[in-house]
């Protein structure tokens, strides 16, 4: 772009000034997705993974030995966050487990001297949605039967955890308009009349999170 801008001015050995145009517009072009593309990341951390105090494989735990992520994470059944495990947590297993597939006993072995230390374990949070941002595990997990997997991506197969979704609000408007409601064993659902009589009358041809006001900004802004 500066060579078109140089020879268009002083130079001038390219005789056509739309070369000159052509290439000032593609270049404007370029830089001005280029912005665009900077500015919608511009905070998100998709595929972040940093390294952890212990390197815990979640293909060995959730993948290999099918343990239940609820078990570890044991917050999403009532809380906000989905929690990180304890020590003790850790131990109920690794005090007959005492050597790793991986690592043999090196990486346990940090588990046990946290315990015996008192001194809490400095794990690297993941997945941080903005301050402005509410979003509740339990609510997602244990009302929307949502699966960790969905979020998460794949963790049964991942020996590093990294961060599977941008998490950007597209991101989670896209999920409340395609999601449909578990409304079968849900009695907030079956004794509210409104939402039954759509349905019954093909108004609604499916309940989706989006028709529970799932797309109302005070939702997950207030």
């Amino acid at each position: 772009m500066a060579l078109a801008v140089v020879d268009l001015i002083f130079t001038r050995k390219i005789k056509h000034r739309a070369i000159h145009v052509l290439i000032l517009l593609t270049g404007l072009a370029v830089q001005t997705q280029m912005a665009v593309t900077e500015a919608q990341n511009l905070g998100r951390t998709r595929h972040y993974a940093p390294d952890q105090p212990i390197k815990f494989s979640h293909k060995v735990h959730a993948g290999q030995n099918r343990i239940d992520c609820k078990y570890c994470h044991t917050g999403v059944f009532a809380g906000k966050s989905a929690g990180i495990p304890s020590p003790n947590l850790c131990m109920n297993c690794h005090f007959v487990v005492k050597s790793g597939r991986n690592s043999g006993r090196f990486e346990i072995n940090k588990i046990a001297e946290a315990l015996k230390t008192g001194k809490p374990i400095e794990w690297i949070r993941i997945h941080s949605l903005p301050e402005y941002a509410y979003f509740n595990h339990s609510q997602h997990v244990m009302v929307g039967s949502v699966s960790c997997q969905q979020c998460h991506g794949p963790v049964e197969n991942m020996d590093i955890i990294y961060q599977y979704a941008d998490l950007s609000m597209g991101w989670c408007v896209n999920c409340h308009r395609q999601t449909k409601v578990q409304a079968d064993y849900n009695p907030y659902y079956q004794n509210n009349k409104k939402l039954q009589e759509l349905v019954k009358s093909g108004k609604l041809k499916s309940l989706t999170v989006e028709e529970i006001g799932g797309l109302d900004c005070m939702k997950c802004h207030y």
